[in-house]
């Protein structure tokens, strides 16, 4: 075969393979954790206890049984039941058993449902919303005790010594 009757097969391979991995591609928003948690409808801490298959629209999903650990955003009882993919062109996770993960979820089809996505560090999630508020306040009652204290004791110090004075 000649060299120019290669180079048309390399050239449809080379764009078939092109085409098809963008058409396959499933990508995570690289948003902030806190922009994700504010859009998920449901976030916890949880671990998983196992799961069980299912067939829906063509794509292979699973369903996650999870114990949750801590609720950080939403209403959940003890246990929930959350749908993820399976293949990872489908934004599927394979969830390993009694590791803790923090899940971003919301509601599809009657039930919860997450990707990859929405699987995450439980660290990060935690410290996320553990982030301390109210620091000014803390700040103005910190001032005010020490003003207080320091009001308390020049005063106790002049009732000793009536010419004491706080100069050298």
């Amino acid at each position: 075969m000649r060299p120019r009757n290669l180079l048309r097969p390399a050239l449809v391979s080379l764009a078939a393979l092109a085409f098809t991995g963008a058409a396959q591609a499933y990508t995570c928003p690289q948003a902030p954790i806190g922009d994700r948690i504010a859009a998920a409808e449901v976030v916890f801490v949880g671990r998983s206890t196992g799961f069980s298959p299912v067939a829906s629209g063509g794509i292979a999903q699973r369903l996650y049984r999870f114990e949750v650990d801590q609720e950080v955003k939403g209403d959940l009882g003890r246990t929930v039941v959350v749908r993820i993919p399976v293949r990872r062109s489908n934004g599927g996770q394979v969830v390993p058993l009694d590791v803790a993960a923090g899940i971003l979820m919301s509601r599809a089809g009657g039930g919860w449902f997450t990707t990859r996505c929405g699987i995450t560090d439980p660290g990060a999630v935690l410290a996320e919303v553990d982030q301390q508020k109210g620091n000014p306040a803390r700040l103005l009652i910190g001032v005010l005790c020490l003003v207080a204290v320091l009001a308390y004791s020049i005063r106790r110090v002049k009732r000793r010594d009536p010419g004491a004075s706080l100069r050298r």
